[in-house]
Protein backbone atom coordinates (compact mmCIF):
# COMPACT_ATOMS: atom_id res chain seq x y z
CA UNK A 1 0.00 0.00 0.00
CA UNK A 2 1.37 3.32 -0.95
CA UNK A 3 2.16 5.79 1.55
CA UNK A 4 -0.36 8.94 2.42
CA UNK A 5 0.40 11.84 0.45
CA UNK A 6 1.28 15.09 2.14
CA UNK A 7 -0.26 18.10 2.50
CA UNK A 8 2.19 21.16 1.55
CA UNK A 9 1.77 22.35 5.10
CA UNK A 10 2.44 19.09 6.53
CA UNK A 11 5.57 18.29 4.44
CA UNK A 12 6.66 22.03 5.50
CA UNK A 13 6.01 21.52 9.23
CA UNK A 14 7.61 18.14 8.98
CA UNK A 15 11.06 19.30 7.16
CA UNK A 16 10.88 22.41 9.36
CA UNK A 17 13.32 24.88 8.45
CA UNK A 18 15.83 27.31 9.24
CA UNK A 19 16.52 27.89 13.15
CA UNK A 20 14.87 24.52 13.49
CA UNK A 21 15.90 21.94 16.15
CA UNK A 22 17.58 18.99 13.96
CA UNK A 23 17.81 15.06 15.73
CA UNK A 24 21.60 14.71 16.12
CA UNK A 25 22.55 10.75 15.89
CA UNK A 26 26.32 10.95 16.06
CA UNK A 27 26.39 12.85 19.31
CA UNK A 28 25.40 10.21 22.08
CA UNK A 29 28.99 7.87 21.49
CA UNK A 30 31.10 10.85 22.08
CA UNK A 31 29.37 12.42 25.27
CA UNK A 32 29.90 9.49 26.50
CA UNK A 33 33.00 9.51 26.39
CA UNK A 34 33.63 6.31 23.22
CA UNK A 35 35.15 8.14 20.13
CA UNK A 36 37.38 6.46 18.76
CA UNK A 37 40.16 9.38 17.65
CA UNK A 38 43.98 7.95 16.48
CA UNK A 39 45.68 8.15 20.21
CA UNK A 40 42.75 5.98 21.38
CA UNK A 41 44.37 3.34 18.92
CA UNK A 42 46.53 0.43 20.71
CA UNK A 43 48.18 -2.66 19.05
CA UNK A 44 50.41 -5.08 19.95
CA UNK A 45 53.68 -4.88 20.35
CA UNK A 46 53.13 -1.30 19.41
CA UNK A 47 56.20 1.66 19.48
CA UNK A 48 56.20 5.14 20.39
CA UNK A 49 57.93 8.20 18.11
CA UNK A 50 59.08 11.63 18.82
CA UNK A 51 60.92 14.26 16.98
CA UNK A 52 63.54 16.43 17.58
CA UNK A 53 63.23 19.80 16.55
CA UNK A 54 65.53 22.74 15.51
CA UNK A 55 65.70 25.38 17.97
CA UNK A 56 66.77 27.72 15.33
CA UNK A 57 65.05 28.82 11.98
CA UNK A 58 68.02 28.79 9.70
CA UNK A 59 71.35 27.00 9.64
CA UNK A 60 73.29 24.45 8.54
CA UNK A 61 73.38 20.96 10.64
CA UNK A 62 77.45 20.58 11.09
CA UNK A 63 76.71 17.30 13.48
CA UNK A 64 74.09 14.54 15.00
CA UNK A 65 75.39 13.00 18.11
CA UNK A 66 72.77 10.04 19.14
CA UNK A 67 75.05 7.89 21.30
CA UNK A 68 73.26 9.16 24.32
CA UNK A 69 69.98 8.74 23.29
CA UNK A 70 70.54 5.11 22.18
CA UNK A 71 71.75 4.39 25.66
CA UNK A 72 68.47 4.72 27.22
CA UNK A 73 66.66 1.58 27.92
CA UNK A 74 63.86 1.22 25.94
CA UNK A 75 64.87 2.94 23.25
CA UNK A 76 64.96 1.18 19.81
CA UNK A 77 66.33 3.38 16.74
CA UNK A 78 66.92 7.22 16.33
CA UNK A 79 67.15 8.37 12.78
CA UNK A 80 68.24 11.21 10.83
CA UNK A 81 68.27 12.05 7.23
CA UNK A 82 71.17 10.21 6.39
CA UNK A 83 69.19 7.24 7.67
CA UNK A 84 66.92 7.97 5.31
CA UNK A 85 68.99 8.55 2.08
CA UNK A 86 69.21 5.08 1.08
CA UNK A 87 65.44 4.58 1.12
CA UNK A 88 65.44 7.66 -1.03
CA UNK A 89 63.28 8.71 1.53
CA UNK A 90 64.95 11.83 2.84
CA UNK A 91 62.86 14.33 0.74
CA UNK A 92 59.41 13.43 -0.12
CA UNK A 93 57.04 15.39 -2.49
CA UNK A 94 53.95 18.24 -1.48
CA UNK A 95 50.47 18.44 -2.73
CA UNK A 96 51.78 22.10 -4.73
CA UNK A 97 54.33 20.48 -7.07
CA UNK A 98 57.65 21.42 -4.57
CA UNK A 99 59.37 19.16 -2.49
CA UNK A 100 59.85 19.21 1.27
CA UNK A 101 62.55 17.59 3.61
CA UNK A 102 61.33 14.82 5.64
CA UNK A 103 64.11 15.39 8.42
CA UNK A 104 66.37 18.54 7.55
CA UNK A 105 69.04 17.19 5.30
CA UNK A 106 72.48 18.93 6.03
CA UNK A 107 70.12 22.11 6.80
CA UNK A 108 66.99 23.50 8.89
CA UNK A 109 64.39 26.00 6.89
CA UNK A 110 62.82 26.84 9.70
CA UNK A 111 62.04 26.90 13.72
CA UNK A 112 61.15 23.63 15.19
CA UNK A 113 61.70 21.62 12.03
CA UNK A 114 62.18 17.84 11.85
CA UNK A 115 65.97 16.82 12.35
CA UNK A 116 65.70 13.45 13.90
CA UNK A 117 63.10 10.69 15.42
CA UNK A 118 63.07 8.53 18.20
CA UNK A 119 61.22 4.91 18.50
CA UNK A 120 61.08 4.01 21.55
CA UNK A 121 58.51 1.47 24.11
CA UNK A 122 56.58 4.65 25.43
CA UNK A 123 56.15 8.26 24.59
CA UNK A 124 57.73 9.10 27.93
CA UNK A 125 61.12 7.33 27.18
CA UNK A 126 61.01 9.24 23.37
CA UNK A 127 60.65 12.30 24.70
CA UNK A 128 63.55 11.99 27.25
CA UNK A 129 65.20 10.71 24.44
CA UNK A 130 64.49 13.45 22.00
CA UNK A 131 66.34 15.51 24.91
CA UNK A 132 69.31 13.24 24.80
CA UNK A 133 70.26 14.15 21.19
CA UNK A 134 72.74 16.42 20.72
CA UNK A 135 73.32 18.72 17.71
CA UNK A 136 75.09 21.49 16.79
CA UNK A 137 73.85 23.74 14.36
CA UNK A 138 76.36 26.50 12.44
CA UNK A 139 73.52 29.82 12.61
CA UNK A 140 72.63 31.25 9.09
CA UNK A 141 70.99 34.96 8.58
CA UNK A 142 67.38 34.92 8.29
CA UNK A 143 64.45 36.64 6.80
CA UNK A 144 61.67 38.66 8.46
CA UNK A 145 60.44 40.38 5.68
CA UNK A 146 58.86 38.93 2.67
CA UNK A 147 59.58 41.91 0.59
CA UNK A 148 62.96 41.66 1.75
CA UNK A 149 63.32 37.62 0.97
CA UNK A 150 63.06 38.67 -2.74
CA UNK A 151 65.83 41.65 -2.31
CA UNK A 152 69.10 40.58 -4.73
CA UNK A 153 71.23 39.97 -1.40
CA UNK A 154 68.59 37.94 0.61
CA UNK A 155 70.03 34.85 2.01
CA UNK A 156 69.29 31.48 0.12
CA UNK A 157 66.55 29.80 2.00
CA UNK A 158 66.70 26.78 -0.18
CA UNK A 159 69.37 25.42 -1.65
CA UNK A 160 68.14 22.65 -3.48
CA UNK A 161 66.30 25.38 -5.07
CA UNK A 162 69.63 27.96 -5.67
CA UNK A 163 69.73 28.49 -9.59
CA UNK A 164 66.69 26.96 -10.73
CA UNK A 165 64.93 29.45 -13.06
CA UNK A 166 61.80 27.00 -13.94
CA UNK A 167 59.09 25.88 -11.04
CA UNK A 168 56.06 24.01 -10.28
CA UNK A 169 54.34 27.02 -11.38
CA UNK A 170 56.11 28.73 -13.95
CA UNK A 171 59.49 31.32 -14.24
CA UNK A 172 61.01 31.47 -11.40
CA UNK A 173 62.37 35.18 -10.84
CA UNK A 174 64.42 34.67 -7.43
CA UNK A 175 66.43 31.95 -5.78
CA UNK A 176 63.31 32.82 -2.90
CA UNK A 177 61.03 33.00 -5.40
CA UNK A 178 58.17 30.30 -5.57
CA UNK A 179 55.43 30.99 -8.03
CA UNK A 180 53.88 33.94 -9.22
CA UNK A 181 50.08 33.30 -10.52
CA UNK A 182 48.12 35.54 -12.64
CA UNK A 183 44.20 35.83 -13.96
CA UNK A 184 42.72 38.32 -15.89
CA UNK A 185 43.20 40.87 -18.35
CA UNK A 186 46.33 42.84 -17.01
CA UNK A 187 46.85 45.19 -20.20
CA UNK A 188 43.14 45.98 -20.06
CA UNK A 189 42.79 46.58 -16.21
CA UNK A 190 46.14 49.16 -16.99
CA UNK A 191 44.40 50.57 -19.75
CA UNK A 192 41.25 51.46 -17.05
CA UNK A 193 43.89 52.59 -14.88
CA UNK A 194 45.10 55.60 -17.06
CA UNK A 195 41.88 56.41 -18.47
CA UNK A 196 40.54 56.84 -15.16
CA UNK A 197 38.62 60.26 -12.96
CA UNK A 198 39.03 58.26 -9.98
CA UNK A 199 41.64 56.22 -8.72
CA UNK A 200 41.95 54.50 -4.95
CA UNK A 201 44.08 52.00 -3.61
CA UNK A 202 44.79 50.41 -0.22
CA UNK A 203 47.29 48.15 1.01
CA UNK A 204 46.65 45.57 4.21
CA UNK A 205 47.97 42.65 5.74
CA UNK A 206 46.14 39.80 6.85
CA UNK A 207 48.15 38.33 9.13
CA UNK A 208 49.27 34.67 9.47
CA UNK A 209 47.00 32.46 11.43
CA UNK A 210 46.51 28.96 12.63
CA UNK A 211 43.37 26.32 12.83
CA UNK A 212 44.60 24.76 16.40
CA UNK A 213 42.41 22.16 16.38
CA UNK A 214 41.48 20.27 19.38
CA UNK A 215 43.08 17.19 18.63
CA UNK A 216 46.79 17.53 17.05
CA UNK A 217 48.19 15.58 14.25
CA UNK A 218 49.11 11.92 14.99
CA UNK A 219 48.76 8.53 13.00
CA UNK A 220 49.48 4.94 14.06
CA UNK A 221 51.47 2.86 11.23
CA UNK A 222 51.13 -0.66 11.33
CA UNK A 223 53.29 -2.84 8.31
CA UNK A 224 52.36 -6.58 7.97
CA UNK A 225 55.73 -7.74 6.18
CA UNK A 226 54.26 -11.32 5.44
CA UNK A 227 51.07 -10.14 3.31
CA UNK A 228 53.34 -6.44 2.28
CA UNK A 229 50.31 -4.48 3.90
CA UNK A 230 50.15 -1.34 5.36
CA UNK A 231 47.59 0.27 7.34
CA UNK A 232 47.63 3.73 9.09
CA UNK A 233 45.12 5.19 11.19
CA UNK A 234 45.85 9.10 10.36
CA UNK A 235 44.28 12.45 11.36
CA UNK A 236 43.66 13.53 7.93
CA UNK A 237 41.17 15.12 6.06
CA UNK A 238 42.48 13.66 2.65
CA UNK A 239 43.23 9.77 3.35
CA UNK A 240 42.94 9.10 -0.27
CA UNK A 241 45.42 11.68 -1.28
CA UNK A 242 47.84 10.48 1.99
CA UNK A 243 47.37 6.79 0.32
CA UNK A 244 48.45 7.83 -3.27
CA UNK A 245 51.49 9.86 -1.98
CA UNK A 246 52.61 7.06 0.57
CA UNK A 247 52.36 4.42 -2.47
CA UNK A 248 54.98 6.46 -4.31
CA UNK A 249 57.10 7.13 -1.29
CA UNK A 250 57.25 3.57 -0.15
CA UNK A 251 56.72 1.37 -3.66
CA UNK A 252 54.06 -0.71 -2.07
CA UNK A 253 50.88 -0.61 -4.53
CA UNK A 254 48.04 1.80 -3.89
CA UNK A 255 45.74 -1.73 -3.26
CA UNK A 256 47.81 -2.74 -0.55
CA UNK A 257 47.98 0.77 1.05
CA UNK A 258 45.31 1.33 3.74
CA UNK A 259 44.50 4.82 5.38
CA UNK A 260 41.61 4.80 7.89
CA UNK A 261 40.49 8.63 9.20
CA UNK A 262 38.95 8.04 12.44
CA UNK A 263 36.89 9.99 14.34
CA UNK A 264 38.69 13.60 13.32
CA UNK A 265 38.81 15.95 16.57
CA UNK A 266 39.12 19.20 13.84
CA UNK A 267 40.69 19.99 11.26
CA UNK A 268 39.89 22.95 9.39
CA UNK A 269 42.54 22.51 6.34
CA UNK A 270 45.57 21.76 8.93
CA UNK A 271 45.04 18.23 8.70
CA UNK A 272 44.82 17.89 4.56
CA UNK A 273 49.17 18.14 4.34
CA UNK A 274 51.16 15.29 4.56
CA UNK A 275 53.38 15.94 7.41
CA UNK A 276 56.55 14.00 8.18
CA UNK A 277 55.45 12.69 10.69
CA UNK A 278 53.20 10.75 9.30
CA UNK A 279 56.22 9.50 7.03
CA UNK A 280 58.94 8.70 9.50
CA UNK A 281 56.27 6.96 11.23
CA UNK A 282 55.24 4.76 8.44
CA UNK A 283 58.95 4.36 7.35
CA UNK A 284 59.65 3.08 11.38
CA UNK A 285 57.00 0.56 10.76
CA UNK A 286 58.45 -0.78 7.49
CA UNK A 287 61.97 -0.90 8.94
CA UNK A 288 61.13 -2.15 12.52
CA UNK A 289 58.02 -4.99 11.67
CA UNK A 290 56.04 -3.44 14.18
CA UNK A 291 53.12 -0.55 14.86
CA UNK A 292 54.37 2.74 15.56
CA UNK A 293 52.12 5.60 17.23
CA UNK A 294 53.14 9.28 16.67
CA UNK A 295 51.04 12.35 17.96
CA UNK A 296 52.40 15.82 18.44
CA UNK A 297 51.88 17.86 21.76
CA UNK A 298 49.93 21.16 21.26
CA UNK A 299 53.08 23.33 21.04
CA UNK A 300 54.71 21.24 17.90
CA UNK A 301 51.02 21.33 15.68
CA UNK A 302 51.26 25.39 16.46
CA UNK A 303 54.44 25.54 15.19
CA UNK A 304 55.05 23.39 12.61
CA UNK A 305 51.80 22.12 11.34
CA UNK A 306 49.92 23.89 7.92
CA UNK A 307 48.87 27.38 8.56
CA UNK A 308 46.96 30.28 6.75
CA UNK A 309 46.57 34.06 5.28
CA UNK A 310 49.69 36.07 5.74
CA UNK A 311 48.92 37.89 2.83
CA UNK A 312 50.50 41.02 2.22
CA UNK A 313 48.03 42.78 -0.35
CA UNK A 314 47.79 45.88 -3.13
CA UNK A 315 44.25 46.35 -4.04
CA UNK A 316 43.17 49.52 -6.62
CA UNK A 317 39.86 50.36 -8.17
CA UNK A 318 39.50 52.36 -11.13
CA UNK A 319 36.50 54.67 -11.95
CA UNK A 320 34.43 57.42 -13.07
CA UNK A 321 33.47 60.81 -11.37
CA UNK A 322 29.84 59.32 -10.66
CA UNK A 323 31.62 56.21 -8.82
CA UNK A 324 31.03 53.54 -11.93
CA UNK A 325 34.13 50.66 -11.27
CA UNK A 326 36.14 50.88 -14.63
CA UNK A 327 38.88 48.25 -13.68
CA UNK A 328 40.33 46.51 -10.72
CA UNK A 329 43.96 45.36 -9.65
CA UNK A 330 44.94 43.11 -7.11
CA UNK A 331 49.14 42.44 -6.41
CA UNK A 332 49.35 40.06 -3.18
CA UNK A 333 53.15 39.10 -2.05
CA UNK A 334 52.24 35.01 -0.13
CA UNK A 335 54.56 34.22 2.52
CA UNK A 336 54.86 30.23 1.76
CA UNK A 337 57.81 30.39 4.30
CA UNK A 338 60.02 27.19 3.47
CA UNK A 339 57.95 24.49 1.43
CA UNK A 340 55.41 24.98 -0.46
CA UNK A 341 52.87 22.51 0.82
CA UNK A 342 49.24 24.01 -0.73
CA UNK A 343 46.80 22.21 -0.76
CA UNK A 344 44.21 24.40 -2.63
CA UNK A 345 41.10 22.40 -4.11
CA UNK A 346 41.76 24.98 -7.27
CA UNK A 347 44.68 27.21 -8.83
CA UNK A 348 45.35 30.43 -6.19
CA UNK A 349 43.92 33.06 -8.53
CA UNK A 350 40.88 31.05 -9.38
CA UNK A 351 39.17 31.51 -6.94
CA UNK A 352 40.61 34.57 -5.36
CA UNK A 353 40.46 36.36 -8.82
CA UNK A 354 36.25 35.70 -8.52
CA UNK A 355 36.01 36.75 -5.20
CA UNK A 356 37.78 40.03 -5.60
CA UNK A 357 35.95 40.66 -8.98
CA UNK A 358 32.85 39.52 -7.42
CA UNK A 359 29.14 39.28 -9.67
CA UNK A 360 29.83 42.90 -10.29
CA UNK A 361 30.30 44.34 -14.01
CA UNK A 362 34.11 45.49 -13.75
CA UNK A 363 34.84 46.01 -17.89
CA UNK A 364 38.87 44.57 -16.50
CA UNK A 365 40.48 43.37 -14.02
CA UNK A 366 43.90 41.80 -13.30
CA UNK A 367 45.16 39.98 -10.22
CA UNK A 368 48.63 38.95 -9.28
CA UNK A 369 49.89 36.34 -6.47
CA UNK A 370 53.57 36.17 -5.93
CA UNK A 371 54.64 33.24 -3.67
CA UNK A 372 58.10 33.27 -1.45
CA UNK A 373 60.28 31.51 1.03
CA UNK A 374 61.66 32.55 3.85
CA UNK A 375 63.74 31.61 7.14
CA UNK A 376 61.53 32.60 9.72
CA UNK A 377 63.06 33.10 13.59
CA UNK A 378 60.22 33.49 16.21
CA UNK A 379 56.71 30.80 16.07
CA UNK A 380 56.93 29.36 12.65
CA UNK A 381 55.45 27.21 10.22
CA UNK A 382 56.25 24.93 7.63
CA UNK A 383 54.41 26.30 4.70
CA UNK A 384 50.53 27.31 4.07
CA UNK A 385 48.54 23.86 3.55
CA UNK A 386 44.98 25.11 3.88
CA UNK A 387 41.97 24.11 1.92
CA UNK A 388 39.99 26.82 2.85
CA UNK A 389 36.67 28.16 1.08
CA UNK A 390 37.61 31.03 -1.44
CA UNK A 391 36.38 33.76 0.47
CA UNK A 392 38.77 32.58 3.67
CA UNK A 393 41.50 31.52 1.55
CA UNK A 394 41.05 34.72 0.08
CA UNK A 395 40.60 37.77 2.32
CA UNK A 396 40.87 40.12 -0.58
CA UNK A 397 37.41 39.19 -1.61
CA UNK A 398 35.91 41.35 1.70
CA UNK A 399 37.39 44.10 1.28
CA UNK A 400 37.17 44.56 -2.48
CA UNK A 401 33.53 43.52 -2.09
CA UNK A 402 32.93 46.44 0.62
CA UNK A 403 34.19 48.91 -1.53
CA UNK A 404 31.76 47.15 -4.34
CA UNK A 405 28.79 48.04 -1.86
CA UNK A 406 29.74 51.93 -2.27
CA UNK A 407 29.37 51.96 -5.61
CA UNK A 408 27.25 55.07 -5.96
CA UNK A 409 29.81 57.29 -3.68
CA UNK A 410 30.49 60.04 -5.41
CA UNK A 411 33.90 61.28 -4.85
CA UNK A 412 37.02 60.58 -2.50
CA UNK A 413 35.34 62.27 0.29
CA UNK A 414 32.73 59.44 0.06
CA UNK A 415 35.29 56.53 0.13
CA UNK A 416 37.69 57.64 2.83
CA UNK A 417 34.14 58.15 4.79
CA UNK A 418 33.47 54.53 4.33
CA UNK A 419 36.85 54.33 6.25
CA UNK A 420 38.07 51.52 4.37
CA UNK A 421 40.44 53.01 1.56
CA UNK A 422 43.38 55.56 2.00
CA UNK A 423 42.83 58.48 -0.71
Amino acid sequence: MNAPVLTVEARELALAGMGASRLRKEDARFIQGKGNYVDDIKMPGMLHMDIVRSPIAHGRIVKINKAAALAIPGVHAVLTADDLKPLKLHWMPTLAGDVAAVLADEKVHFQMQEVAIVIADDRYIAADAVEAVEVEYEELPVVMDPYAALQPGAPVIRDDLAGKTEGAHGKREHHNHIFTWDAGDKAAADAAFDKAEVTVSQHMYYPRVHPCPLETCGCVASFDPVKGELTTFITSQAPHIVRTVVSMLSGIPESKVRIVSPDIGGGFGNKVPIYPGYVCAIVSSIVLGRPVKWVEDRIENISSTGFARDYHMDGELAATADGKITGLRVNVVADHVAFDACADPTKFPAGMFHIVSGSYDIPAAHASVKGESRGLQGTTRRAKGQTRRPEQSHPDGYWFGYLHRSRRCRSFQDLRYLGCWHV
